[in-house]
């Protein structure tokens, strides 16, 4: 119901996750956006992988931020983990500087029409 809050418990590797992985650029971005492209597309034949998103940032094309959605931690984990994630990890590395992190959904919002409530996941 979107107009209840919901809260998820944080089961260890139970619940949804989301990586996030800021990127600065070093050499071409249609370069570090192929590669990507790569990773991606390994990424998400893997089990419990959901979905990702590839942000540029507007005011320095040299910035990047990736947003992948994973069913639960130990997915994630599996995935990267993969002796085939290797070169692919490699080669973005080669490319780029990049710090992530992975992290639980704390709340979220839809857009205001009078009647929503933002919706609260975990503890």
């Amino acid at each position: 119901m979107p107009n209840e809050e919901h809260v998820s418990p944080e089961a260890p590797g139970g619940a949804e996750v989301t990586f996030v992985n800021r990127f600065t650029v070093l050499g071409p971005a249609e370069e570090f956006e192929e590669v990507f492209d790569r990773t991606s597309a390994f990424m998400a034949r893997q089990p419990g992988f959901v979905r990702h998103t590839l942000l540029r940032e507007v005011d320095d094309p040299a910035r990047y931020v990736n947003l992948a959605v994973w069913r639960d931690r130990d997915s994630f984990r599996r995935a990267v983990g993969h002796p085939d994630f290797v070169p692919h990890a490699t080669a973005l590395r080669s490319l780029s500087l990049s710090e992530n992190g992975l992290y639980a959904a704390r709340l979220s919002r839809p857009a205001a029409d009078g009647t929503d409530r933002p919706v609260r996941t975990g503890s």
